[in-house]
Formats: C-alpha cells, sequence, structure tokens
C-alpha cells in the first residue's frame, strides 16, 4: 500500500512538472520579443434613439385576430405620421402568432392552475421608431421628444415591453424578461473607429518601449498584430452599454455595427489589440546609440 502510495505521487510530481515544462516551452516560443496590449477608447453622444412598440391583436378567431392587429398598426402608423417628425421612421420586424387569454390566463397558467379560459389566437408584430437627430440636442429636449413618442404609441393602442408570450418563455427559463423600451444608438462609428485604432496602436508601442528600456534592449518591427475587442462589431446584436452592468447584448435588426445605451450619455467605444515588437539587434542598437 505504501508503495502504491509513493509511485501515485511521483506520477503526479512527473505529471505537474511535464505540464509546467510544456506551457513554458509553449508561451516562451509565441512570445519571441515582446508582446504588449494596446488599449484605445474614444466616447460620443448617441444620435439616434430608438423605440421598441408591440402591435397586436387577439380574439377567438384568427381572422379577428387579423383585422384586429391590421386595425392597430393602422391607428399607430396614422398617429406618428401626425407628429410631422422628418427624422423619424418606422420599421416593421417579425410577425408572431401566439396563444393569448389575457394577463389573468397567463397568470394562473405560470402558477401551475387550471383555466378554464378559452385560448385566444394573438397576432402581433414589433415596430421600431426611430428618431435621428439628437446628438445636437440638449438632455431635456430629448426627453420630452421621447416623452411625446412614448405617449403617442400608448395613445394609438401598441403596447410596450415584452409581450406576453415573451414573459412567459423567460419565465419558463428561469430569466428575468427585458422591460428597455427605449434605446440610444450610435450609428456614425467609421470616424471614431479610426481614432480609436491609432489610440490603440500608440499605447501598445508605449508599453513596449517602457519594456525595452527597462530590460536594456531597444525596439524593433512590429512582428504581428491581433484584434482582441473591437466595439459594436457584430452587425446582428447590439452592445447594449450599461453604466451599472457593463454590456449586454440584444438583436439590432442593423446592417451596420452600432453602440446602445440605456440612458442619453456618452458611450465608450473600445479598441484592444496584442502588438508583438522584435527586439533589435544588438549592433542596430549600438548604431542607433
Amino acid at each position: 500500500m505504501v508503495t502504491r502510495r509513493i509511485l501515485f505521487a511521483l506520477g503526479l510530481l512527473l505529471g505537474t512538472s511535464s505540464a509546467a515544462s510544456a506551457q513554458y516551452q509553449t508561451t516562451a516560443g509565441d512570445s519571441n520579443g515582446i508582446t504588449v496590449f494596446g488599449t484605445g477608447e474614444l466616447q460620443t453622444l448617441p444620435n439616434i434613439v430608438e423605440i421598441d412598440l408591440r402591435a397586436g391583436g387577439s380574439a377567438e378567431l384568427t381572422a379577428d385576430s387579423i383585422v384586429k392587429y391590421q386595425d392597430t398598426k393602422r391607428r399607430v402608423l396614422e398617429a406618428f405620421e401626425e407628429l410631422k417628425l422628418p427624422d423619424l421612421s418606422i420599421e416593421e420586424h417579425g410577425l408572431s402568432l401566439s396563444a393569448g387569454g389575457g394577463d389573468a390566463a397567463m397568470q394562473m397558467m405560470m402558477n401551475g392552475m387550471v383555466t378554464d379560459t378559452k385560448t385566444q389566437v394573438e397576432i402581433s408584430s414589433m415596430l421600431r421608431l426611430r428618431l435621428n437627430g439628437i446628438r445636437e440636442k440638449k438632455a431635456e429636449e430629448v426627453l420630452e421628444i421621447v416623452g411625446k413618442l412614448l405617449d403617442v404609441a400608448q395613445d394609438s393602442g401598441t403596447s410596450l415591453g415584452p409581450s406576453s408570450a415573451e414573459i412567459q418563455m423567460a419565465y419558463r427559463y428561469g430569466r428575468m424578461s427585458s422591460s428597455q423600451m427605449v434605446r440610444f444608438i450610435v450609428t456614425d462609428l467609421e470616424e471614431i473607429r479610426e481614432q480609436a485604432y491609432e489610440s490603440a496602436v500608440a499605447d501598445a508601442r508605449r508599453r513596449a518601449e517602457r519594456l525595452a528600456r527597462l530590460n536594456g534592449v531597444s525596439l524593433g518591427t512590429v512582428l504581428g498584430v491581433q484584434e482582441i475587442l473591437v466595439s459594436g462589431d457584430d452587425s446582428s446584436t447590439y452592445n447594449v452599454y450599461q453604466p451599472w452592468s457593463g454590456v449586454a447584448t440584444q438583436p439590432s435588426y442593423a446592417d451596420e455595427p452600432q453602440l446602445a445605451s440605456d440612458t442619453f450619455s456618452e458611450v465608450p467605444f473600445r479598441v484592444r489589440l496584442m502588438v508583438r515588437f522584435a527586439i533589435a539587434a544588438e549592433e542596430t542598437r549600438t548604431a542607433q546609440e
């Protein structure tokens, strides 16, 4: 028994030593020269505000649900057209059919109770309001405009926030349904992206030069660059910046990368790069000195 324990301990020791040796060799082999991270960050105010509305209609017969849905949608479009806001656009995304029955029936179902309420067919779609040109406005002006849009939306018969089906799905999988109605979007990222990249490259070079100086060597040419993080890279989702909880991801239905925030405040655009520099040869360093 003692011999077996000694052999087991030796095996663990040899295995650990081999793993450590392999890790050291791999790391050393992949880091010839000086490898550093460079970060660039710029901030900008949103230029668009988005509001998601849900237009729908429910009835026991599908044909009646269609009529109610079309009537609600018509009222909504007419109500916003009357505002005559030239920078306001409305996009429709997705048409869904789900089992309705009212909030009371849904609550009973969530509590595991049987209900005799007849199942209704609910037809709904998401309408996304987009108002451009808010960057030049004061926060109070933006708040007033958003408030007006929300009031018109509710007066015309649309719903704000998640649908009954989305609430049920979130409850089923133990998640909290999102209550976010308004997003502040940055769409013109090209200029700020270029500046953030330049800052990240400059930051990487400063870090590398510091390490080279402290180690008594000279910095050589760039051997490799890798993108680690670029804000808004995925156009299919939002990187929603929340000051209290970092970044969350939501569908954007956009063709180009965007940034989003829950608040009308400056949104950070970040670029993080990993850059590997060569160490200059001794004769090159002597010539430079």
